[in-house]
């Protein structure tokens, strides 16, 4: 490194990775606008180290700044600059020497490698909110990297990450929602125990009978507008239908009950996102009755086997295979109000009216 007469200055941390130095330093959110001028989106893919900007996920980003203003979290961007650096330590041996300050040559260039949705999306916020300005990023620097250079260590830094289960975003969440949620899976009888944090698809042998982020699903539709005011008489009101549900599911408790084999488990379209997604949206239109525990009761008529095919082919089940989509959400209500003798909605008259006469 050269010695460097006039540019920028950030305090900083040497390490080493690869045999090589790299920088860790503090960024004032501020300076993100001056440093990062280069907008490597408008180059063609193959002369580039990064990725497209979704302009959809800056107003994302920003409003999760503002909605969150003394509790935001943001991860380390990492860079690479292009041009004379220069590293003055506090000291020259001992821990110092890899303490200190990182001189940037004004006509250094800055690549983002990793945090150009964050890094828009703070400017955006910046904008909104000037106060934000003195706040700082950590931001990992590497030093004089080819363009292959820089295209491999985007590829390592997305390599190997795996993103976060739905079911734990909402389990470490605090928005009224996620609250209620959470709630539901501590408070209720039935819940309590058999619901999974995990991602991807529950094993043939789990003692699990749910995903959270299904259960998450299902509440959303159950109370729809849920806020701070009402979150907890919203949470008693989920907790007593769930429970009163699960008491009309035979094969609900006999599976927590571990009477009813796992691998059994999916011979019962009850057991399905899907299916716990209809029965919170009837929920909430339950909800508003007085007497829905009595309309409840009727659940234990309905037969749940996949072999139904009366019930259930065409609607949840296509070609064995169970779907997930609003139509099949809608004929899976219908079906299920039909046998609680409980009126449709005019979209699911509409659907139901579709769905036979196409057969």
């Amino acid at each position: 490194m050269n010695q460097i007469i006039s540019g920028i200055s950030f305090p900083a941390i040497r390490g080493i990775q690869a045999e090589k130095e790299y920088f860790t330093v503090m960024c004032p959110l501020k300076r993100l606008k001056r440093i990062f001028t280069f907008d490597e989106t408008e180059l063609l893919p193959e002369d580039r180290a990064q990725r497209s900007l979704n302009p959809n996920r800056i107003p994302q980003i920003s409003n999760y700044i503002h909605e969150n203003r003394n509790g935001y979290t943001f991860s380390s961007l990492t860079a690479c600059i292009s041009g004379e650096c220069t590293f003055l330590p506090t000291e020259q041996n001992g821990p110092g020497k890899n303490i200190g300050t990182l001189l940037v040559d004004e006509d250094a260039e800055f690549y983002i490698t990793d945090g150009q949705h964050r890094t828009a999306a703070i400017k955006d916020a910046l904008e909104r909110d000037p106060s934000l300005e003195n706040e700082h990023i950590s931001v990992v620097f590497y030093i004089g990297k080819t363009l292959e250079q820089r295209q491999k260590i985007f590829r390592d830094l997305n390599f190997f990450p795996v993103k976060t289960g739905r079911g734990y975003g909402v389990l470490f969440g605090n928005s009224p929602e996620e609250v209620l949620t959470n709630e539901v899976a501590k408070q209720c009888r039935f819940f309590y125990g058999v619901i999974s944090f995990e991602e991807g698809n529950l094993g043939p042998r789990s003692s699990k009978l749910f995903k959270h982020s299904s259960l998450h699903a299902a509440n959303l539709e159950l109370c729809p507008h849920v806020n701070d005011e009402n979150l907890e008489q919203c949470i008693k009101k989920a907790v007593q239908y769930w429970d009163c549900v699960a008491e009309n599911l035979n094969t609900w408790y006999l599976a927590k009950n571990h009477e009813l084999p796992a691998k059994d488990r999916k011979e019962y379209v009850n057991f399905s996102a899907i299916v716990l997604k209809c029965l919170g949206i009837i929920g909430c239109q339950l909800l508003e009755q007085k007497s829905y525990k009595r309309v409840l009761k009727k659940l234990k008529q309905i037969d749940w086997r996949r072999t139904n095919k009366q019930n259930w082919e065409g609607r949840c089940i296509n070609q064995g295979r169970m779907m997930h989509n609003n139509v099949a959400a809608l004929l899976t209500v219908a079906t299920i109000k039909n046998h609680l003798e409980l009126p449709l909605t005019p979209k699911e008259k509409a659907e139901e009216i579709k769905f036979k006469g196409a057969k």
